[in-house]
Formats: C-alpha cells, sequence, structure tokens
C-alpha cells in the first residue's frame, strides 16, 4: 500500500518570513544574498512530501520537493535491523534501524494502518521489534 505525508508547514514559514524580513534589513550585498538563499531553502522545506511505499520484500521511501522525485531510497528486508515504535498518546512514530547504521524515522503518514503494516511486513522477514510508550515509562518513574 502507498503511504503519503508533508512537512509540517507552521516553522518554516516562520523561518521564512524572518529571514525575508532579515535580507530587507541588511544592507550588504553579501548578506542580503545569503538570507535570500536560506529563504529559498526554507520555501523548499514548505514543499516537501514524502511517499512510502511497503511491498512484499522491501520498503520504497520517495522524497519529494516542488513535487519532484529528489530522492528514491529501496530498502530490502534484509536491510533492516529493528523496527521500533513509539506511542505518543494517539501518535505513533515507527523509526526504522537500518544494519548501515542509519534510522528513518516514520510519522504522520496517511491513510492509517501503516503501523500495522510495518508490524506485518517485520513479522515476515524477522525483524526484531521493539514498542516503546514514553508516557507510561515516566509514570513508572514518579
Amino acid at each position: 500500500m502507498t503511504y503519503h505525508a508533508k512537512e509540517p508547514k507552521f516553522l518554516w514559514i516562520l523561518l521564512f518570513i524572518l529571514t525575508i524580513t532579515y535580507a530587507y534589513a541588511l544592507e550588504e550585498t553579501l548578506w542580503t544574498n545569503v538570507a535570500y538563499g536560506v529563504s529559498f531553502i526554507f520555501f523548499a522545506a514548505l514543499t516537501m512530501s514524502y511517499r512510502l511505499d511497503v511491498l512484499e520484500d522491501k520498503i520504497i521511501h520517495i522524497v519529494h520537493v516542488f513535487g519532484f522525485a529528489i530522492r528514491k531510497r529501496t530498502i530490502e528486508a534484509d536491510e533492516v535491523a529493528k523496527l521500533t515504535t513509539i506511542h505518543l498518546g494517539e501518535r505513533t512514530i515507527i523509526l526504522l534501524h537500518l544494519k548501515k547504521g542509519l534510522r528513518l524515522k516514520l510519522q504522520r503518514f496517511s491513510p492509517k494502518g501503516l503501523e500495522t503494516e510495518l508490524l506485518e511486513f517485520a513479522k515476515k522477514h524477522h525483524i526484531k521489534v521493539e514498542h516503546t510508550n514514553p508516557s507510561q515509562e515516566n509514570k513508572r518513574s514518579n
């Protein structure tokens, strides 16, 4: 199944407005150009979206900017060291720990069902799964 997520907008809009404000306020041409360059990066971040395809024996993760795919990562089942699910109230964050030492953080994907599908993928390919619930851990420590 295919899942989609978009980058949250608030922080990127705030940073974009701040850098444009500084670009107008700065008098030196070099720093003005730097501020405009940084504002373009923040604007590009506003358009970022992600696509995740969970297939039979691999996971495909694609990053889009301005509607164009800029990075496509194919993760074979044997490249995944473990899968961690973190439950924060209604939200769930999924961490895919790859054997190369990298970690892929998956959150805000829709439609619902990504967690279930990834847990089935992990079970099918004998991938270690860890479940974490920080709110219960905080209650235990108090």
